[in-house]
């Protein structure tokens, strides 16, 4: 057993004059070092070499499809045919727990390379060479079967009973992502309805603000006096109540809205009723709150 040293830091008290502080004091301890993991080293340094095999492989086919589909574009339809069976085979690996999943997947890794085998060996029969189109379409055969072979020696093979337990865990994790998304959407919802209700009641609070201004303007306009001889006397004149104070008396003193309005337009039978029920509105809800 190997070991190797580790300078580590823990706490401890150290005094001064009296005081004292918690430091944190360095030390040296020794640790056991693993042993080193050939196998897995080496399903990594397989992997890296059918990885390698694999570019090969799609280079090739890139060409090989590219010019048989008048270049040009082609190379770019060609690509499709090897990255498709590439994606097919991470589907495989990520599926390793679900039986369907990755058979399905590889069944389609099958399809995939079939066809890409098919369109290099065809290009080579155009060209007129066996071995081009022999050889051509092996290399992205023997890739296929490199990958399933990794996958075969890495499988992690599960009883039946095994199996159920996994599946059971997996359907509770997407249960639970499930829940998560209803729940992300049902809040994104009521947020935009509450935004949608703020932005309603703030367009009602400008109109009404806009309402009692008007109405405040022609209320404030002092008439014009008729012309007097110099010895009338003059009484002063109490300036008269607005809309908006006739409607904060009467919502003080506990008046429903429709009975404020009624009041109010008994003292001003002149002014407007709707205007006059704006005012109420607005009046009740700084006092109330805009919720009552």
């Amino acid at each position: 057993m190997k070991f190797r040293s580790e300078t580590r830091r823990r706490a401890v008290e150290h005094t001064v004059d009296g005081i004292t502080h918690t430091i944190n004091k360095p030390y040296t301890k020794r640790v056991p070092v693993l042993p080193a993991d050939w196998d897995s080293r080496a399903i990594k340094a397989a992997s890296a070499l059918v990885l390698v095999l694999t570019v090969v492989a799609i280079v090739w086919s890139t060409v090989s499809i590219g010019a048989l589909l008048q270049g040009g574009a082609g190379y770019a339809a060609a690509v499709l045919f090897d990255v498709s069976w590439l994606t097919v085979l991470i589907l495989e690996w990520l599926g390793r727990f679900d039986p369907g999943k990755r058979k399905f997947a590889r069944n389609m890794g099958f399809v995939l390379v079939g066809i890409t085998a098919g369109a290099i060996a065809w290009h080579g029969a155009l060209l007129g060479s066996v071995a081009l189109a022999v050889v051509g379409a092996a290399v992205s055969v023997i890739a296929k079967a490199l990958w399933m072979a990794i996958f075969k020696h890495v499988d992690k093979p599960l009883s039946d009973e095994d199996r159920q337990w996994v599946d059971a865990e997996i359907s509770k994790a997407n249960a639970k992502l499930a829940v998560a998304g209803v729940r992300r959407r049902v809040a994104v919802a009521e947020v935009q309805a509450r935004a949608e209700i703020l932005a309603a009641e703030q367009i009602l609070n400008q109109l009404d603000d806009d309402a009692n201004t008007a109405e405040q303007v022609v209320d404030d306009e002092e008439p014009v006096p008729a012309l007097a001889s110099p010895n009338t006397v003059r009484k002063p004149i109490e300036p008269a109540l607005s809309i908006a104070e006739l409607a904060r008396q009467q919502i003080t003193s506990g008046a429903s809205n429709k009975d404020a309005v009624d009041k109010i337009l008994r003292v001003r039978p002149d002014a407007n009723h709707e205007s006059v029920q704006a005012t109420v509105r607005r009046e009740a809800r700084r006092i109330n709150g805009p919720y009552l």
